[in-house]
């Protein structure tokens, strides 16, 4: 019987057919409705919205260079004799325009929406405590970049956000909006500014804050981080 069971004929065309489109979409959908539920816009705006985060997510705006590890290469001649060639290679810090910058303003918009029914206070307490615990948490991985477990940040920022709510007694209707701001700015802060002091022990090359490869997840702790907040209310 086993032998008339097997995968589809060409696994890798169904994947690329069924499974990513049906995957993306799920993606656009909850981001849309994300960005509905945090600043109260229409759908098409939401849409609009995440259009350019995804068109943004391909550009790269550098910042600055800095000098990156040491090398060191071993040749064999003839069998007997080595000799070891050594080069330093440059580290070029990124801000991807997608994952970052377009996340951060959005974040920073719903903090002024915040501040108009809790202390700011209140939000710079949850955003520190969430700082914290994602740093903690985050670890550089040579020619790999900041490596956090991926629940941590998004399930971080929603739980203070609620905890601190529920401390000042302020409504959850709230909660999604402190957990998006809360989540995109602390898993900048904590997993990536705070670590760039790691980037030697990343490697070389292109160190891309918010971009796919080495810094990543800030607009994804975003999203999931008012997913996670629907759960407490």
């Amino acid at each position: 019987m086993k032998d008339y069971i097997f995968p589809p004929l060409i696994l890798p065309l169904f994947l690329l057919l069924i499974f990513f489109p049906l995957l993306i979409l799920l993606f656009l959908f909850t981001g849309t409705a994300v960005f509905q539920l945090v600043f109260g816009v229409d759908a098409e705006t939401a849409m609009l919205i995440f259009f350019f985060i995804l068109i943004g997510s391909f550009i790269n705006i550098p910042l600055y260079e800095r000098e990156g590890v040491m090398y060191e290469t071993a040749y064999r001649v003839f069998g007997l004799m080595y000799y070891v060639v050594k080069k330093k290679e440059k580290i070029v810090i990124a801000v991807n325009l997608g994952g970052c910058v377009f996340p951060s303003i959005l974040a920073i918009k719903a903090l002024f929406d915040l501040l108009l029914y809790i202390p700011f206070s209140a939000w710079v307490l949850t955003f520190l405590l969430a700082s914290a615990v994602i740093y903690r948490f985050a670890k550089p991985v040579p020619n790999v970049g900041i490596v956090v477990p991926m629940l941590i940040p998004p399930l971080t920022a929603a739980f203070f956000s609620f905890l601190i709510l529920m401390i000042i007694d302020a409504p959850t209707i709230l909660l999604p909006k402190l957990a998006f701001s809360t989540g995109v700015l602390s898993a900048l802060f904590g997993a990536d500014i705070l670590h760039l002091k790691d980037l030697r022990k990343i490697g070389s090359g292109v160190v891309s804050i918010g971009g796919a490869g080495t810094f990543d997840g800030i607009f994804l702790t975003g999203i999931f981080a008012v997913v996670f907040s629907v759960l407490f209310v």
